[in-house]
Parts: C-alpha cells; sequence; structure tokens
C-alpha cells in the first residue's frame, strides 16, 4: 500500500510535499538542489549540520582543486557561476564561499533546513518513500544523496565498498586532515619565504594571489604527540579575508569517516595536536612564524574517502588517466590522480594529470534502487578514480546534472521532451534519447562535457595489461607531467618505482621490505627524479631477495610494470 501511494504521489505532482529532496547541503547538495528548483521543482535541501557548504566552509577546505584544458576550466555552469562569486581564484574566504552558496539557493527559491539529521527512512523495491528528521517527515518523487559518506544510501540498503579494498591491498581510508587558522603570519615575508623556496632552491613551493604552499623541510622536523596518528605534510595556505591563513597541513590516520560522534571526538583531540605543531613552527622559523597565533580549528574534519558506491557503473583508474568518454556522461574531470598516504611517513600517491575524462551518469545511480542518486566522492569510483574525482568542482557538476535530472523525469513527459515517459533514474540513464536529451539540456546551462584534449592509446606498448593491473590498485606512479598516457616508453624515474614498492610493503606490513625502499630512497634521495638505471634496479632487487633484470641502461616505464607486477602480487 506505501508503494501505490508513492506512485499515485510521482504520477499527480500536486499531492508531493516536494518534487525533489535532497540530503546534505554539501557544495555538490547545493548544486543540485539549485539546478532542480532553477528547472521548475519545489526541491527541499536537508542538512544534518549547522552549515551550508560541506567541505569548502565547514572543513575549511579554502582552496579549490581546479582543473583546465586549453579551452578553460573544465566545468561550467553552477560551478562557474559559485566560482565568479568567490572571485575566480584557487582560494577564497571560506565566509564569502558560505554567503555565495546561500544566495544561489535563496535566489532558485530552494528552502532549506540545518540541523536535520536523518533519523529514518522508509525505502520499498527499490524506491525511497519517505525520509524522517527530528523536524518532520518528507516526501518526494526524487531524492539525491549528496553527503560525502553517502549517509542516506547506505541507510537505505545501498551496496557500498569502503576505503580501499576494492584494491586487496587492505580497508583503509586516506588520511583525514584538521583545517586550522593561523593569526599574526605577515603575508609579504610570508609570500617571499614560499616563492625564494620554489625558485631557488627548486622545491616546488610558492605563493600566488591568496594561496601558499610549501615549508616541506621544516615539517619534516616535527614529531607528532602520537606518530601513528598524526603526520605534519608541507604546508597549504588560503588567505582570508581579514588576514588570517587557513592551513591544510595535519594529517590525521586510521579515521573512520561513516562515524559522526568518533570524527567529532577526533577532532577535538586533534585540535590539542595543532596547538604542538604552531608552537612548533614559531620556534623553528621565527622569521616567518614568530608571531603566530592559532585562531581556532575547523567546525568539521577534512575527510578524503569513506565509502565507494556499487553503482550502475564503477569508474576505473585508468579510464580517468586515459581520459575515456561515455554516451551518458553528465560532467567533465580533470585533476591529477593524487592520493593521501594511508600511514603516516608514506609517500603520497601520484599517478600522473588524466586528460579530460567523461563521468557517466550511472556513476551516481545506486544499484537496486530507482529514484535515488548518490553525488559525492562516494559516488560509483573506484577507490583510485576517486582521486581525482572526488574533488569539489567536478562534485558540484555532477549535483547540476543530479537536478536536472530529476526534473526531466518529473517535468520532461509533460513538456514533450522525452520521446517516451521514463519514470526512474535506471530508466533514464539506460535510453539513448533519455541521456541525449539531458546532456543537451545541461549543454544549454553552461556545462562542458567534452574536450578537444584526448588520452593516448597504448595498447600496444610493452608492459601495458600489467600497467593498467597496477594503476587500479594506485601502484604505477607517475608525475603530473605525464597527461592522458602511462608514459610505457618512457624511462621510470627512480622515485616513482621506489613509490610503487613502497605502497604495496606498507600495505601487505612486510616491515623487512619496506626498510629496504626507505633506506634506498634516503642513500639516492638526490637522484629520485632522475631515470632509474639498470645497475641500481638490480642492486634494489637483490637487497629485497628478487632476481636482477637483464637488458640494456635505461628502464622503461613498460618494463617497470612488468617487474612491479611480478613483485607485488
Amino acid at each position: 500500500m506505501r508503494l501505490l501511494a508513492f506512485l499515485i504521489l510521482l504520477l499527480a505532482p500536486g499531492l508531493a510535499q516536494y518534487d525533489l529532496l535532497v540530503y546534505g547541503a554539501t557544495p555538490q547538495g547545493v548544486a543540485a538542489a539549485v539546478a532542480g528548483a532553477q528547472e521548475g521543482l519545489k526541491v527541499l535541501l536537508l542538512e544534518p549540520g549547522r552549515g551550508v557548504g560541506g567541505v569548502l566552509t565547514q572543513g575549511w577546505l579554502a582552496t579549490l582543486d581546479l582543473a583546465k584544458d586549453r579551452e578553460g576550466l573544465l566545468q561550467g555552469g553552477l560551478f562557474r557561476e559559485f566560482y565568479r562569486r568567490i572571485g575566480q581564484e584557487a582560494s577564497f574566504d571560506v565566509g564569502q564561499a558560505e554567503r555565495a552558496l546561500r544566495a544561489m539557493l535563496k535566489e532558485a527559491g530552494v528552502e532549506v533546513r540545518l540541523e536535520a539529521p536523518l533519523d529514518r527512512l522508509e525505502v520499498e523495491e527499490g524506491r525511497v518513500l519517505a525520509l524522517a528528521t527530528p523536524q518532520g517527515t518528507y516526501q518526494a518523487p526524487y531524492v539525491v544523496d549528496a553527503t560525502d559518506t553517502a549517509e542516506l544510501a547506505f541507510r537505505a540498503g545501498a551496496a557500498f565498498t569502503l576505503g580501499r579494498e576494492d584494491t586487496g591491498l587492505d580497508g583503509r581510508s586516506m588520511a583525514a586532515t584538521l583545517v586550522f587558522r593561523l593569526e599574526g603570519v605577515p603575508w609579504g615575508p610570508l609570500f617571499l619565504a614560499l616563492n625564494y623556496e620554489g625558485q631557488v632552491r627548486r622545491t616546488g613551493a610558492g605563493a600566488w594571489g591568496r594561496s601558499g604552499w610549501g615549508f616541506g623541510e621544516l615539517v619534516k622536523g616535527y614529531t607528532p604527540s602520537d606518530p601513528t596518528r598524526y603526520a605534519l605534510r608541507g604546508l597549504n595556505l588560503a588567505r582570508q579575508d581579514d588576514g588570517s591563513l587557513l592551513v591544510n597541513a595535519l594529517l590525521l590516520f586510521g579515521v573512520a569517516g561513516t562515524d559522526p560522534l568518533a570524527l567529532e571526538r577526533l577532532r577535538a583531540e586533534a585540535a590539542w595536536e595543532a596547538e604542538r605543531v604552531v608552537d612548533y613552527l614559531r620556534q623553528k622559523d621565527p622569521l616567518v612564524f614568530g608571531t603566530a597565533r592559532l585562531a581556532g580549528v575547523a567546525p568539521s574534519l577534512y575527510i578524503r574517502e569513506s565509502r565507494h558506491l556499487v553503482a550502475l557503473y564503477r569508474l576505473r583508474a585508468e579510464e580517468v588517466l586515459l581520459g575515456k568518454t561515455f554516451p551518458d556522461a553528465v560532467a567533465l574531470g580533470g585533476y591529477p590522480l593524487d592520493g593521501q598516504a594511508y600511514y603516516p611517513g608514506e609517500t603520497p600517491y601520484l599517478l600522473g594529470t588524466p586528460a579530460p575524462y567523461g563521468v557517466p551518469f550511472r556513476a551516481l545511480v545506486p544499484r537496486g534502487f530507482k529514484n535515488l542518486l548518490v553525488v559525492s566522492q562516494a559516488a560509483g569510483y573506484d577507490s583510485v578514480a576517486a582521486f581525482s574525482a572526488r574533488v569539489v568542482p567536478l562534485q558540484m557538476a555532477l549535483g547540476e546534472a543530479a537536478g536536472v535530472a530529476a526534473a526531466f523525469l518529473r517535468k520532461a513527459p509533460q513538456a514533450g521532451l522525452l520521446r517516451a515517459p521514463l519514470e526512474d533514474f535506471p530508466a533514464l540513464a539506460q535510453s539513448a534519447s533519455g541521456m541525449e536529451a539531458l546532456r543537451r539540456r545541461l549543454l544549454e546551462r553552461g556545462a562542458r562535457l567534452a574536450s578537444p584534449e584526448k588520452g593516448v592509446g597504448e595498447e600496444d606498448k610493452r608492459g601495458y595489461r600489467e600497467a593498467v593491473s597496477l594503476l587500479r590498485r594506485g601502484l604505477f606512479a607517475g608525475p603530473y607531467y605525464l597527461k592522458g598516457r602511462l608514459g610505457l616508453a618512457d624511462p621510470i624515474t627512480l622515485g616513482d618505482f621506489l613509490a610503487d614498492l613502497e605502497h604495496y610493503y606498507w600495505a601487505k606490513g612486510l616491515q623487512d621490505r619496506l626498510r629496504v625502499v626507505l633506506k634506498a630512497r634516503e642513500l639516492y634521495r638526490s637522484e629520485t627524479q632522475s631515470p632509474l638505471k639498470r645497475p641500481l634496479l638490480n642492486q634494489i632487487l637483490l637487497a629485497l631477495g628478487e632476481r636482477g633484470s637483464g637488458g640494456g641502461e635505461a628502464v622503461s616505464r613498460g618494463e617497470a610494470a612488468e617487474i612491479l607486477f611480478r613483485l607485488l602480487p
């Protein structure tokens, strides 16, 4: 009977409380709600917390992970509008960001209810029938879960993998971060110090506009209160309107991002660690940080990874790197495949820069569900693919697509936009004409769905099969400049080869082998960016108890893939 009543609501728009429920006022949730409302839907946005903006305004992730091609930003539409409102810089003021998102919601006529955590769900035959919070019970024909952990979809019974368990390495998730605020740091000396470090010492540091990044050597001397739980990485800085700096640098390991109570406890504990970090910076670099004061920590942790949805389609790492397109692509991605460490002391992950790739609509549709979409870093991406797909600009583009898709199902039959009525998201995903119409509407709204830049096919190169298998597990490192290709004919650098070994040995707890790799990195630290030569390769292999490799002086990435595939079962 409940399902029959729901179907009546579906077919009779005037009887439903809302046309679309969006759970989670994250950036992608705001985009979904605004897009749905702009397309004529009555939309309710529910947020379990106290603010709008998710990781940007509550986690204080105040620098956007932008991706561009020669035509500009890969994401248009609502993301481009948000980007314009915050000043069109990578870094931004978090207060301005929240005001921009709230203004977009108000202008679109979205009803917003904060502090509305999910109490219970009514689900029947693959449909979310009702959603209850302490404030009330709500119904709508279509629901979007925009929370970073896909909490609603999980509680509804959708299937997920956790952390990187899909790789077979272990079930851990990438380190989380507590962003903290510094006052009293003079921007001028900081700006000069970072650019000197980058341009003279060639460390990769720098500063531009509101953004700063670097001090990698400085932070190496920091000893955490608990080295198994905390680590300090190079500082990523975002200057705020009041002159303070938001610092993205304090890593937390072993965080299960799906338990809100545990996360709040960890955040409070990490605030004490932030005090120690600021004391250390003042002592070690008094010229820049001598007057620094800790002025607070973010209201929530920045969670990079938790669940990964078992969707109608799961995006894979090689599809990301090589720039695969899909007939049902509803957004473009292109941010580098870089992942944070999973263990304290581990080298971060970098697998190259993708050619612009499409994200299929099917990746947002949970298997077994008809009226639910998941739009977040927890959607249908393999864990390594999510290194790139998790970033906010892409998620906002996907949120917009989700809102427009709901409007298509709700409004298109009456408006004659589809050749045949489609009542649910799986039907839309599998309809060529439906996806064509949806993509056409997204383009009309300013979305980007194609790029002139393409990936390079290397199927005929040595080591291709092995390289793809390794890449899916995060075990085939590549530099940023390796764009849209595996680079199998290129020489592999010593640093990339060691990183692949290191990541595997960390995950498998092979401490004796890990010590060999870390010692090699220490002894040859000045050569990590140089091509790996045969004699050194054989020294490393023999130290690991493996047989040496014959051949010429240079070691190609294709040959390295074959060797790594043998060493890392």
